[in-house]
């Protein structure tokens, strides 16, 4: 997932061109992102996901962009840990699907012993930003 920028200083994880409507050239493609290696951690990661702050929701379902059939509910849902952000679709895919993820990402997460730390304050200006850059 190399190539993603960052939207007002939070760095996204998991957010994928295919996610929009429009060309989003600057992010990876889902159908591109299988990962090289296996990650052992996966569950605790996604752990680690789930846990994360809600910080902009979006009520309904989207399609799974890889099995049609299936859908995800609050997909474009925004969820942070203060540093880098993500959606509820991203969860969804790293859980249900072998994808890849930044290694910059799995080091923050392991660092932090898998836990989430403390409230953010979704007042924060870097969330309008990334709210900005994602919708």
């Amino acid at each position: 997932m190399t190539g993603e920028t960052e939207a007002g200083g939070l760095r996204p994880v998991g957010i994928y061109r295919e996610m929009f409507r429009t060309a989003r050239e600057e992010l990876p493609a889902l159908r591109e992102s299988g990962a090289g290696e296996p990650i052992e951690d996966r569950k605790l990661v996604v752990q680690y996901m789930k846990a994360g702050t809600p910080v902009f929701d979006v009520p309904g379902d989207v399609s799974d962009l890889i099995d049609p059939a299936k859908s995800i509910r609050s997909g474009p849902s925004l969820v942070s840990d203060g540093e880098w952000i993500w959606r509820v679709d991203s969860i969804y895919y790293l859980e249900n699907y072998t994808v890849a993820i930044p290694a910059e990402f799995l080091d923050h997460v392991r660092g932090r012993n898998y836990q989430v730390s403390g409230a953010i304050d979704v007042a924060d200006p870097r969330f309008d930003a990334a709210i900005a850059a994602y919708f």
